[in-house]
């Protein structure tokens, strides 16, 4: 026994082996993708710009480019997607898009203060929420500026870019924005993507706008692409029990009612192609992945004859 205790504390005072050390965690980064910080003379604001560059040269006119709006919450996966989508074994279905996200500083998905102002027209006729302090609004003249005469360019003198396939993308605000592009400079891009579009917000000033936006394409017709995407879960059936506060705040916005007489409204533009597509099972906060995926489509390749009402 006295032995046993001395080996037992012989073994304990002996220094242990030094164990393997375990790999580290290592911080993910997304390959051929960069990000820096863009100070805009137009709004005073600053931005955080993320690019995702493909890996094959490109084509003769130059890369098309897919532009997404709160690009700190979105630019991540469509970044992957793009390089999905050149790294298909047959050759003949690759396509190269770069892509472009349009954020702000930090780490959080969404400055809501921030794009609150960007994404919306100065519109006094917008929607208010009682009892609520109103967040900034009214800067997306300013914001557009900004994309056209400071970011386009700079994404410009360092890649390769086709100027005829540029295209826009947005959800909700963004997708508000979106819509504010097109109506008000409709040759800023040639593709644009309006994701639950928060047309409720400003349902007078859309009124107001497409009479002259319609006025103008009769006299030079357009030459561009028009998505419109919302999720079924986004709107309550007409024959719903409206028992719940949510559900009747839904109903209020009209998200599909909207879409759909928007679309419809905007299908006899001479010159834009317009698409609506109804994401089965999608909110509004799942609608901006679901539509992720089809704006990368819209840039890569066109809308074609899939961009019909989906449900």
């Amino acid at each position: 026994m006295k032995r046993l205790a001395m080996a037992t504390i012989a073994a304990l005072a002996t220094p242990l082996a030094p164990a393997a050390a375990p790999h580290d965690w290592q911080p993910v980064t997304l390959p051929q993708a960069e990000q820096r910080i863009l100070h805009s003379t137009h709004t005073g604001r600053d931005y955080r710009i993320f690019v995702s560059q493909p890996r094959h040269a490109p084509p003769p006119s130059g890369y098309p480019v897919l532009y997404v709006l709160d690009g700190n919450a979105l630019f991540p996966s469509l970044a992957i997607q793009a390089q999905a989508l050149e790294a298909r074994p047959d050759p003949t279905l690759r396509n190269s898009v770069l892509v472009v996200g349009v954020g702000y500083p930090g780490e959080a998905l969404y400055d809501f203060k921030a794009r609150a102002e960007d994404y919306t027209p100065d519109a006094e006729d917008r929607q208010r929420l009682p009892d609520r302090e109103p967040p900034p609004y009214g800067g997306a003249e300013r914001f557009l500026d900004f994309l056209e005469s400071e970011l386009k360019p700079m994404i410009a003198a360092r890649h390769p870019v086709d100027p005829q396939r540029q295209t826009l993308f947005g959800h909700s605000y963004g997708g508000l924005f979106t819509l504010y592009a097109l109506l008000n400079r409709p040759q800023a891009f040639s593709g644009y993507v309006a994701a639950s579009p928060s047309i409720w917000w400003y349902q007078g000033y859309i009124e107001r706008t497409l009479a002259a936006f319609e006025a103008r394409a009769r006299q030079q017709p357009l030459d561009a692409r028009l998505l419109l995407t919302v999720g079924s879960a986004e709107e309550p059936a007409a024959d719903a029990p409206l028992t719940v506060p949510r559900q009747r705040h839904m109903a209020e916005r009209r998200m599909i009612g909207n879409a759909r007489d928007l679309a419809e409204r905007l299908e006899s533009t001479p010159g834009l192609e317009v698409g609506l597509r109804i994401n089965a099972g999608a909110n509004h906060g799942t609608n901006g992945q679901f539509s992720s995926v089809q704006a990368l489509e819209l840039a890569s390749s066109g809308m074609g004859s899939e961009t019909k009402e989906e449900n």
